[in-house]
């Protein structure tokens, strides 16, 4: 009743109810802020299921978006649709992983439908007609072209680094070796992508690189879980807690290859792949890592 007569005396006050009208407007922007902030705190990392091939979306806490391969030729409407659906409309930083056609195949059409800041290709060359329409678009679009930054650590955003690792060597005419490969750290958490390196490009991380700055809690598992790729070596230097194979649905190359599979397994004891389970999404504010979708584990069904 007293509270009804407080409310009834300030509405009678012009004065009074401008500042009432005030306060209630600030406690809601108030709330708003604050539910933005922490929902704006979220790094969010898309392996996108395209199939045969790699595809993926980092958005960033400040809403930025790296795309990350985009699959073959003919994903390029189905990626167009997947990134509008997530709300990007600009891309800040496109990254062709190699010049296979399963990397790269999508991204000409992505450069034609989002404006896009920068894009990197690793310093290699190829003679399809896939890899030379893609330079063309890039050129069409007049989108910056970079190759490999320097492996040096720097800020892209606040409390997120990037490091460019690999590659720093010359794999002469070893496509997959060629390979981006990207960390990403968002404060306590770090990701690996690795595009489709083999042996000798792990090895030669290995070299160059300690433990420590390999270590990952999540891995892009090289090469669609081929056997020629995640070496006993190399898994024991990233140790990831979490990894997440990219492959078609019985594809014709039988990846991702068992004997890798029960390699990941000793080390990661969260898989997901893609041929299973679809487009797999990781989260973290930076101090905890979580999915929507359940880790396969220990269930190499398939084989």
């Amino acid at each position: 009743m007293i509270f009804n007569k407080t409310v009834k005396n300030i509405l009678q006050s012009p004065i009074s109810f401008l500042l009432f009208l005030l306060l209630i407007i600030t406690s809601f922007l108030f709330f708003f802020n604050d539910f933005h902030q922490e929902d704006a705190s979220i790094l969010q990392v898309h392996y996108i299921d395209v199939g045969q091939g790699d595809s993926i979306l980092i958005q960033t806490p400040q809403n930025r978006n790296i795309l990350i391969d985009g699959g073959e030729k003919n994903q390029g409407s189905f990626l167009k649709g997947y990134l509008e659906k997530q709300g990007v409309k600009h891309l800040h930083m496109v990254i062709g992983t190699h010049p296979h056609a399963d990397h790269i195949g999508g991204l000409g059409f992505i450069l034609e439908n989002f404006s896009t800041d920068l894009i990197i290709l690793p310093p290699i060359a190829h003679t399809t007609k896939t890899f030379e329409d893609l330079l063309s678009t890039i050129e069409r679009e007049n989108i910056p072209l970079r190759s490999i930054p320097s492996s040096e650590p720097y800020l892209f955003e606040n409390n997120l680094i990037l490091e460019f690792l690999g590659p720093h060597r010359d794999f002469q005419d070893h496509l997959n070796n060629w390979s981006v490969v990207l960390k990403l750290t968002y404060l306590n958490h770090r990701f690996l992508f690795t595009g489709d390196i083999e042996y000798a490009a792990e090895n030669a991380l290995i070299q160059d690189f300690s433990p420590e700055t390999l270590s990952s809690h999540v891995l892009k598992v090289p090469h669609h879980g081929s056997s020629t790729s995640s070496s006993l070596s190399f898994l024991e230097a990233v140790a990831p807690r979490i990894s997440v194979i990219s492959s078609g649905k019985e594809n014709p190359y039988g990846h991702p290859h068992k004997e890798t599979v029960e390699r990941l397994l000793n080390f990661s004891p969260h898989l997901y792949r893609t041929d299973l389970q679809g487009t797999i999404l990781i989260e973290s504010d930076g101090v905890e890592l979580w999915s929507p979708t359940s880790p396969i584990s220990h269930d190499t069904s398939g084989y």
